[in-house]
């Protein structure tokens, strides 16, 4: 990945390796936020500080204003805003409001990675203006405060899509509906697309705005994040 990539998206079925990929891509960056809305087993992530801030409900849902109780989440990022560090931050509920605060946390932290993994349960698809605003400013003009992206979605159809539009590299992942590979002849040549419904696990066809497509079969990323063992 280069610094380029400030946008980056992995498309796929389950269990394709599409979320090993996207913690493999950022095994070298200094600081790095994952975001898992699943709480499952991101959370047996070794080698990660992880977090799981509460989302104060009661207050949203009577007046829509949106906050985490306690300073325990908000300081542990103040108390790192010249260091290096990796936390899996673990979100149960209203992802798209925590989202959009994290994006606004995090372009006062500056100079980090944000990997969220089913980031259509963050971003899903609609009118442009369903897009929360943080959000919209992180990704369309985050690189000017160093922030990068990257997120994985089982279906392109999924996410919204000024963060598809804003992407400068995605891979592609096997799929095997028709929507989706239609979606993929929009980058792809003709013979390449038509290999996605039958792609073997951990291999990909990768898109980018610099570079020509390509069937990538090196596996790379096929475990999951550095530091976790294998089962």
């Amino acid at each position: 990945m280069t610094a380029d990539d400030y946008v980056r998206l992995f498309f796929g079925k389950s269990f394709t390796g599409k979320t090993s990929r996207m913690f493999y891509e950022v095994r070298n960056d200094k600081r790095v936020v994952g975001v898992d809305p699943k709480c499952g087993s991101l959370t047996k992530v070794e080698g990660w500080d992880h977090q799981w801030p509460f989302f104060d409900e009661t207050e949203y849902l009577v007046t829509k204003r949106c906050r985490w109780l306690g300073t325990t989440f908000v300081d542990y990022f103040r108390k790192r805003l010249k260091q290096r560090f990796r936390v899996m931050i673990h979100l149960r509920n209203f992802h798209p409001q925590q989202l959009n605060m994290l994006c606004g946390l995090l372009m006062g932290v500056k100079h980090c990675t944000v990997a969220i993994d089913e980031l259509g349960i963050f971003v899903p698809s609609g009118p442009p203006n369903a897009l929360p605003s943080l959000i919209q400013k992180a990704v369309i003009s985050g690189r000017h405060e160093g922030l990068r992206f990257l997120g994985t979605a089982q279906r392109p159809s999924f996410v919204h899509a000024t963060l598809r539009a804003n992407a400068s590299a995605m891979s592609f992942y096997r799929m095997t509906e028709k929507n989706d590979l239609n979606v993929a002849k929009n980058y792809f040549p003709a013979q390449l697309g038509e290999s996605l419904p039958s792609l073997p696990d951990h291999v990909c066809l990768e898109w980018s705005d610099n570079a020509p497509a390509y069937r990538n079969e090196s596996l790379v990323g096929r475990f999951l994040a550095p530091g976790e063992k294998k089962k």
